[in-house]
């Protein structure tokens, strides 16, 4: 499988207004963004709210989103969790359930604050010990790694690349270059939402992002294009879709998983924007721009579903 290049999408979780999980809006939703043909799907991220799921819903994620897949596409899971031995315990039962690779968050609290590239290195070394699947590295918007992460990364077997989401441009220059620079560069996936487009011409390989919720094909479409070096035609597609972007992943940037909701809901892709507490609701002003956007993007279209 690839998993160094291309679009990843990570979907929505859609929920009753009760706050359980809506599975039927789920299977057809899954089915939809798959048919955008992403290289895989990535659950159990955070724009599907995986902080406000318990491990048992986790689970029945993976199992769920595998029968939905059927071998159609690869299905990734996130592993968030506080330390290795728990991240190696989750990742076997994510892989059990039928995940193909894993998405490994850093650490929380313990990568707080500076942290150096070997504790970057050792903390993946020892989950790849454990959980002998592809992995991917992430480095989220308040924990970026420092100079040198990469390199080491990229000397652990099964790290075969790594997402992006300092939403930092000079961070993304500086990760290209060091990629460049190695005896085995690993896929650079961008995580920045609001400017995916740009980052894969910085030299990114591709995106593992929560924006692919929706507009999957388009995104996809535009990745392909860029890739034959078509810049023009595919900056037709991101100008219809970034303003979208930022909108939803803007300040406070948690606020960009009701937001999307929102924007799939308007698609009528899914019935309800429910989030998860402690998550907020949609705000007035966020609602009314991204209103404006919709209609000036003409995001409800055909084009600007996740099937395209």
């Amino acid at each position: 499988m690839d998993l160094a290049s291309g679009i990843i999408a990570a979907p929505v979780i859609p929920f009753y207004e009760s706050g359980s999980i809506d599975w039927y809006v789920f299977d057809r939703y899954l089915e939809s963004v798959a048919a955008g043909r992403p290289k895989a799907i990535a659950m159990n991220m955070a724009v599907s709210e995986v902080s406000s799921l318990t491990l048992a819903e986790q689970i029945d994620v993976i199992r769920r989103a595998k029968q939905v897949l059927h071998g159609k596409c690869t299905l990734v899971s996130g592993v968030n969790t506080t330390n290795a031995p728990a991240a190696v315990d989750l990742g076997r039962q994510m892989v059990e359930a039928g995940a193909e690779a894993l998405v490994v968050f850093p650490p929380v609290p313990a990568f707080l604050g500076p942290v150096s590239a070997s504790m970057v290195a050792d903390f993946h070394a020892d989950i790849a010990k454990g959980v002998d699947v592809p992995l991917i590295a992430f480095e989220t918007n308040f924990i970026s790694y420092p100079a040198g992460s990469i390199s080491e990364l990229s000397k652990i077997r099964n790290i075969v690349s790594i997402k992006d989401a300092a939403f930092n441009v000079d961070h993304t220059v500086a990760n290209v270059k060091e990629n460049s620079r190695i005896e085995r560069p690993i896929g650079l996936m961008t995580g920045s939402d609001t400017f995916v487009l740009e980052a894969i011409l910085m030299g990114c390989n591709g995106a593992l992002i929560g924006l692919a919720a929706t507009a999957t094909a388009a995104l996809v479409d535009m990745y392909e294009l860029a890739a034959e070096k078509k810049i023009t035609e595919a900056y037709e597609i991101w100008n219809r879709i970034a303003p979208i972007a930022r909108i939803c992943w803007r300040p406070p940037i948690r606020d960009y998983r009701v937001r999307i909701k929102y924007v799939l809901m308007r698609q009528g892709v899914i019935p309800s924007m429910k989030v998860r507490a402690p998550f907020p609701e949609l705000t007035a002003g966020d609602r009314r721009d991204l209103d404006e956007a919709f209609e000036e993007t003409q995001f409800g279209n055909r084009d600007m579903l996740p099937a395209g």
